[in-house]
């Protein structure tokens, strides 16, 4: 009867497979639907055959003992993006994971390959990185030289500043606003960077 249920997931966008519990961290497969078998890159001839014998790094990625927990405690354990390191080409492949009990043997695990929203994410933070280091320019180097400069021009325009200080002053003031050109051909620079590189 539970292997009639798994037809269900034939036509899921997500992987699902089933696996057999023979004995304590021993899993048979017995049913992978079509997307799982893509996910996996394996076909409907790996069905009976154990899953660490075709994929022996699930061991150190830690599904076995997953599987082995849900079957033991019969609660359903849900790993969102959860790393591991590809055989064939060495990649990390980032997975998502729902593993639940059916019946008295048998362990359904719905999964989908997370490793594009993972990619996401990360450049994501680097964007932050990017952005932070732009708004520490902004708020440290152009505001205070705008600062600056509007505070001598208003001593200059009170008449605070003398006659034998004013050249100075506007020495000062136009070295200021060069320094705030400067910074934000730096900060244009800096976010053509970051948008090249996305």
């Amino acid at each position: 009867m539970d292997l009639d249920l798994l037809s269900f997931y034939d036509d899921f966008t997500l992987g699902v497979a089933a696996y057999q519990r023979v004995s304590s961290k021993k899993f048979k497969i017995i049913y992978i639907n079509n997307a799982g078998a893509t996910l996996d890159n394996i076909g409907q001839n790996h069905l009976g055959r154990f899953i660490d014998d075709i994929f022996p790094e699930l061991n150190g990625f830690g599904l076995i003992d997953q599987l082995e927990e849900v079957y033991l405690s019969a609660e359903e354990l849900v790993l969102p993006f959860t790393p591991y390191q590809s055989p064939l080409n060495k990649e990390y492949i980032y997975r998502a994971n729902k593993i639940k009990k059916m019946g008295e043997d048998i362990i359904v695990n719905i999964y989908n390959d997370e490793s594009e929203t993972y990619s996401y994410i990360n450049e994501m933070k680097q964007n932050k990185s990017k952005l932070d280091d732009a708004l520490h320019l902004v708020s440290h180097n152009i505001r205070g030289d705008v600062s600056t400069s509007l505070g001598m021009m208003e001593l200059i325009k009170l008449g605070i500043v003398g006659e034998e200080q004013l050249e100075n002053s506007l020495d000062m003031v136009k070295k200021k606003i060069e320094n705030i050109d400067y910074n934000i051909h730096d900060l244009v620079r800096l976010l053509y960077k970051k948008s090249n590189s996305a």
